[in-house]
């Protein structure tokens, strides 16, 4: 595909997150997203406030996980509108809330850049690794702020700085690079990880008393070998790549994370970025 042949990114975005594909490929990574995940989760829930009855608004949202969250704290008496492109996402999040008996939990197929909702309805809004790949981003954080009831707070995890997050910023390196052959702009994982600018980003969308904090992840796995079994499983020979390589990429992986493996398995360092901000 030649440069003027690119397709625009909320079009390539489109068309990655909403296959089926992506929700399955998503959904097959649940355990250990919330292994990871799950203290960082708990915070961002922590810091958007939450009391029983409230109204909250799951943006970008993919499965939910943190909007599922965020019922058991608002209780049967509030209301969690988990919001996303992806109705097959969605799909699944709808049946992981009714298998948890949370009542309060509604979907939505909705892009964050037009929020088909009322103007100060919600008490927080939530996102978690979802804000880097909305193309039109102070669009989205005034539409974000417009919904928001005054005082009320929007809450965002993202990526912190590349060299924090090695296993994050190896994948996301491959699936840049591809992603460019389809689009000329291509949105990164690490779009906000200096804090600086998150900070600017809510600023200039006119919310207030911005700030963040960083949360230490790990990502944990029994062995290297596991590790290098697991990714092999999602990267199987087709057209686009062959068999040698694959060989080649997992060759690179090992040579990359052996170091992190000891004594406990194999533990590769993270670090979340939690961006608060109030209307």
């Amino acid at each position: 595909m030649s440069d003027t042949q690119k397709v625009p990114m909320e079009q390539h975005i489109a068309e990655i997150w909403t296959s089926t594909k992506m929700a399955e490929h998503w959904q097959r990574g649940a355990e250990q997203r919330k292994q990871v995940m799950a203290a960082a989760t708990e915070r961002l829930i922590d810091l958007a406030a939450l009391q029983p009855g409230d109204h909250v608004l799951d943006i970008a949202a993919g499965t939910g996980d943190q909007g599922r969250l965020a019922a058991k704290r608002v209780g049967p008496t509030g209301l969690v509108l988990i919001t996303d492109i992806s109705a097959q996402m969605l799909a699944i999040a709808a049946r992981l809330a009714e298998q948890e008996g949370l009542s309060a939990v509604q979907t939505r197929v909705m892009n964050a850049e037009q929020l088909e909702l009322e103007e100060n309805s919600f008490d927080a809004v939530i996102c978690r690794h979802g804000l880097e790949a909305v193309p039109r981003l102070q669009q989205a954080l005034g539409e974000i702020r417009r919904v928001l009831k005054p005082g009320k707070r929007f809450v965002v995890m993202t990526w912190s700085l590349p060299e924090r997050n090695p296993l994050i910023h190896f994948f996301a390196k491959s699936s840049v690079q591809f992603a460019q052959k389809r689009s000329s702009s291509v949105p990164t994982p690490f779009a906000f990880s200096e804090r600086s600018v998150l900070e600017r980003e809510f600023r200039e969308a006119g919310f207030q008393e911005a700030f963040t904090e960083v949360l230490p992840l790990c990502f944990r796995y029994p062995s290297l070998e596991a590790f290098l079994q697991s990714s092999q499983g999602e990267m199987r020979p087709g057209p686009k790549k062959s068999a040698e390589e694959l060989q080649q990429r997992l060759e690179e992986m090992r040579s990359i994370f052996e170091s992190y493996e000891g004594p406990n398995g194999l533990e590769i360092p993270g670090e979340a970025l939690l961006g608060v901000a109030v209307k």
